[in-house]
């Protein structure tokens, strides 16, 4: 019914990219940033409701974001956590699509939702953890790929280099036209082979950055 294997890079590629396609949203470059708009997706292709209701009880001592209850259809997000969210909106979307992802990959995944069985107390819900279960990095890589579609956060990351303007400041920039979080968007980067981080250090690949290591 799910996935608990390892997901490649190309077999999440392919499953988000049809998702989006499936919706009539171009994963093209065309020259700008076009918001994935992650609301829309679930509320309008997944049919499941987005609820405000505090959950930090599902994880005492743990920040919890946000949960899905498959029985329900139904993703919660944090109310406890409500002003830090509309502070930082990119981590916001970054939760409601990894909720979505947990949908796509370990809910319905090879099946659909009217041949599954749920009980009340199954749930899926995201955490702040150093270590994390394969399901909740899967999500985490879902969310990443349906935000920020490979062909252009490319598109966006050259066009910055062929400018000679990649900086931090431009990233900030470029994360508020994905609405996600920064260092959501430096993951995407960096494991896109695009740039490479280090101590806040923006190299052009992990070559340039361990060349200038062995400098000093």
């Amino acid at each position: 019914m799910n996935i608990t294997n390892f997901i490649s890079c190309d077999k999440m590629n392919a499953i988000t990219e049809s998702i989006l396609q499936k919706a009539g949203i171009s994963t093209d470059w065309q020259g700008s940033v076009v918001k994935i708009n992650i609301d829309v997706l679930i509320e309008f292709e997944y049919e499941l409701e987005i609820e405000w209701k505090n959950i930090d009880h599902y994880s005492p001592g743990d920040t919890v974001l946000a949960a899905i209850i498959p029985k329900r259809k139904l993703i919660y997000l944090n109310d406890a956590k409500r002003d830090f969210f509309m502070e930082k909106m990119g981590t916001m979307n970054f939760s409601k699509a990894h909720e979505l992802g947990h949908w796509v990959l370990h809910v319905t995944y090879q099946q659909d939702y009217e041949q599954l069985t749920f009980s009340d107390s199954e749930t899926f819900f995201c955490r702040n953890q150093a270590k994390k279960p394969p399901q909740e990095t899967q999500a985490d890589m879902f969310a990443a790929y349906i935000l920020m579609p490979k062909d252009i956060i490319t598109g966006a990351v050259n066009l910055l280099k062929k400018r000679g303007c990649v900086n931090f400041g431009n990233l900030y920039k470029l994360k508020d036209e994905f609405e996600v979080s920064i260092s959501a968007l430096k993951n995407r980067i960096q494991d896109l082979g695009l740039l490479y981080f280090n101590d806040n250090i923006i190299y052009l690949n992990e070559a340039e950055a361990i060349g200038q290591m062995t400098l000093f």
